[in-house]
């Protein structure tokens, strides 16, 4: 079976901002019958983290295989901050401060 090529700014818009988008979207891919998916990401303006978070939780969750194609690269920089761990600073030590009373 031939892959599907869905275009993003089609279903979506340009601009990629809300969660609740992303989730829509992925409702979309999974109800296309086609296990092998391509999204298009041609002329997609920006891309939010919020976006881009729920985007790769619900890609790494999926039973399909999607993959990326025309990408531009503020889009490929967001997918990378989303994916990598992130490290906490620690402020202070909460075990070793003591609590005052006023």
């Amino acid at each position: 079976m031939k892959s599907a090529i869905v275009m993003i700014k089609e279903q979506i818009s340009v601009d990629l901002a809300l969660r609740d988008s992303a989730d829509a979207f992925f409702d979309y891919l999974e109800s296309i019958p086609q296990k092998e998916i391509v999204v298009d990401f041609n002329s997609v303006k920006s891309i939010s983290r919020s976006f881009a978070h729920e985007y790769v939780t619900r890609k790494n969750h999926s039973k399909k295989s999607i993959t990326e194609t025309n990408v531009p690269d503020n889009i490929k920089k967001m997918f990378y901050v989303v994916e990598q761990p992130a490290e906490k600073t620690l402020v202070f030590d909460l075990r070793t401060v003591r609590a005052i009373t006023l």
